[in-house]
């Protein structure tokens, strides 16, 4: 009897997705009423108020948790650039786990231990290479245009984003991002991502999990059928 079959990476990526999104409801909410999460500290402070006098009095400033306005312009820091940080954590949270899971697929419809090492001279990346490593099994047997699109746009464009962020704290210093991608834009002197882009990328590697997974489980149940017949 056929055992319930593994269901790879679309799984995953509906909790993540429903993670983010209760992430972004949070943001919104937090940057519509930034006014309420700011308090005031008094502070003694020294006023020169001669060339050879002074006197200390005490001053009210204000601050987010500590942050004050006499370091940063708190409103930007954390209605702007702090969701660029947040978003960031979202994409390498789902590139991790999208890699991860494409291997457990692969090594359960090889039946191998591991990965194949890449050839050293191959300049392909990770997930091409398990791309590769997959079609080669004959998974997926055919695939559509649409896999291939999302296949071309991961790894061209959202893994170089996510590469920025890893490797580089968002900067692109060897301008390998393109400028004109919809949801991404260079800012304070970084990618800034958007929570549209984010959702895009979910859908690409649900395009490619989906397919695999189909792959995978026909796979399975013709091996099984075989294995049944052949009994």
């Amino acid at each position: 009897m056929l055992k319930v079959l593994p269901s790879f990476i679309s799984d995953e990526l509906y909790v993540i997705r429903a993670f983010n999104e209760k992430q972004e409801a949070q943001i919104s909410e937090f940057i519509d009423n930034i006014e309420q999460h700011i308090e005031v500290a008094e502070v003694e402070q020294w006023f020169q108020i001669s060339d050879d006098a002074g006197e200390i009095g005490v001053t009210q400033i204000e601050h987010i948790s500590g942050i004050s306005e006499e370091e940063y312009d708190i409103r930007e820091m954390f209605t702007e650039i702090m969701p660029i940080y947040q978003r960031q954590a979202m994409l390498l949270t789902l590139w991790g786990t999208f890699e991860c899971e494409m291997e457990k697929m692969f090594i359960y419809a090889s039946g191998q231990e591991s990965l194949p090492k890449k050839n050293k001279r191959d300049k392909i990346s990770k997930f091409k290479h398990m791309i590769t490593c997959l079609r080669k099994i004959g998974m997926p047997p055919e695939p559509t245009e649409e896999y291939s699109s999302a296949v071309k746009t991961l790894d061209n464009e959202v893994r170089l984003i996510r590469n920025t962020w890893a490797h580089d704290g968002g900067r692109d210093s060897k301008n390998k991002i393109p400028d004109g991608i919809e949801g991404i834009l260079k800012k304070y002197s970084q990618i800034a991502i958007s929570k549209e882009y984010i959702k895009s990328v979910v859908s690409f590697m649900h395009i490619i999990s989906q397919e695999l997974n189909t792959s995978v489980r026909n796979a399975a149940i013709a091996a099984n059928n075989k294995k049944q017949a052949d009994a």
